[in-house]
């Protein structure tokens, strides 16, 4: 059984506006590329979506995003969006 990747493609403009919002608090992010998982002679495949480290203080906090329109926090079952993102960071960030 062979298993082939292929690279997710990336939302460049979401990415940036988090990029913003991250240099704006004070928080470091680091974005980790998703990928499609497909087994060979099969009809199954798996899609990881794209992940992205923001650590501010002591405090980590993990997104995924298939999409532009999809963006979770830690996990498939909480959707938040940009505005949500920096209600988020700034609370950390004056604790």
């Amino acid at each position: 059984m062979k298993i082939f990747s292929e690279k997710l493609a990336k939302a460049e403009d979401l990415e940036k506006r988090i990029k913003t919002i991250c240099s704006f608090n004070n928080a470091k992010c680091e974005f980790i590329q998703g990928r499609i998982l497909k087994v060979d002679r099969t009809n199954v495949s798996f899609i990881e979506p794209h992940r992205i480290n923001i650590k501010l203080k002591n405090e980590m906090i993990l997104l995924l995003y298939f999409d532009k329109d999809n963006l979770f926090l830690y996990d498939r079952s909480t959707q938040i969006n940009i505005d949500k993102l920096y209600a988020i960071l700034q609370a950390l960030r004056e604790c």
